[in-house]
């Protein structure tokens, strides 16, 4: 695939955001955010989930588990493809 090739949007996106805590532990968010009237923005539709992490865990990605990585790239492509009405 050439990346000039215009390839529109579907109407809903995943946002990942992350937020610091009091106590300086992470957590990672997941929104969906539903595409806006205004070419090239998004705007905050509903919260997914979220996780947190104890402060450190996430200083290295190589001392999580890959198995955790995983999981997360799925659900992400998981909650793309059901929110847009596509895959399985």
């Amino acid at each position: 695939m050439e990346f000039s090739q215009p390839a529109p949007t579907k109407s809903i996106a995943v946002l990942c955001s992350l937020a610091v805590l009091p106590d300086g532990s992470l957590r990672v968010v997941l929104d969906d955010a539903r595409k806006g009237q205004e070419p090239g923005t998004w705007a905050y539709q509903s919260l997914v989930t979220f996780k947190d992490y104890p402060p450190g865990t996430l200083e290295d990605l190589a001392t999580l588990p890959e198995e955790e990585l995983a999981n997360f790239g799925y659900y992400v492509l998981a909650r793309l493809l059901a929110s847009n009405g596509l895959g399985t």
